[in-house]
This record gives structure tokens, C-alpha cells and sequence, in this order.
């Protein structure tokens, strides 16, 4: 087999961080809080850990893969306000819809 004359590509998101986004993406439009990711995509709350933490560090393993290839995030998220705890974040319909796409295929 020939060589790729082509480098190789990121390396995939890690398995927590791609629960993630496949949970920010199959609700469109919708808001979420660091706390439902946290309880639905890394098994709940971890004794002496802060959940505001655990989320931002897992979604970091998108960052790679994103900023290699030129691109943005497929997420927006807003810090928590004044007293709050943790992040919101949520895909676009745009978005959500061709990732979507994708993952039926």
C-alpha cells in the first residue's frame, strides 16, 4: 500500500467530549447546563470535584481537533452570571442539523 502524500488528520475528540457535543447536538437550540452535561455524559457529580471544572477540561478535547483544521467549535457557551455556578452551553439548529447529518450515516 502507497504512502498518503497527505498528513494525517486531528485525532479524534475523546470519548467524554464527543458524549458531550452529541448531547448539546440532539438538543437544538436549547440551552444546557454544565450540571445536565456532567449528570448525562461523565456519570454524575464526582465527590471533591467541581463540575464547572470537569466540564470546561472535557470539552478542552475538542479544542485540538477544532483549531487543526482551521475551525470553530461546533458549541457557543456563556459563563455563569454574578453567584452562578458552572457554564451554559448550546449548538445552533444550523449546526446541530449538520452534525446530525453525519451521525445518521
Amino acid at each position: 500500500m502507497r504512502p498518503s502524500s497527505q498528513p494525517p488528520g486531528p485525532a479524534p475528540p475523546p470519548p467524554a467530549a464527543r458524549r458531550m457535543c452529541e448531547h448539546l447536538v440532539r438538543r437544538p437550540g436549547l440551552e444546557v447546563y454544565g450540571a445536565e452535561l456532567e449528570l448525562t455524559c461523565l456519570g454524575g457529580p464526582e465527590a471533591g470535584k467541581n463540575t464547572a471544572n470537569r466540564v470546561a477540561s472535557t470539552l478542552r478535547g475538542l479544542t485540538d481537533p477544532a483549531g487543526s483544521t482551521g475551525r470553530r467549535l461546533p458549541f457557543e457557551w456563556w459563563r455563569a452570571p454574578a453567584g452562578g455556578v458552572g457554564a451554559t452551553y448550546a449548538v445552533t439548529p444550523s449546526v446541530a442539523a449538520i452534525f446530525l447529518a453525519a451521525l445518521v450515516r
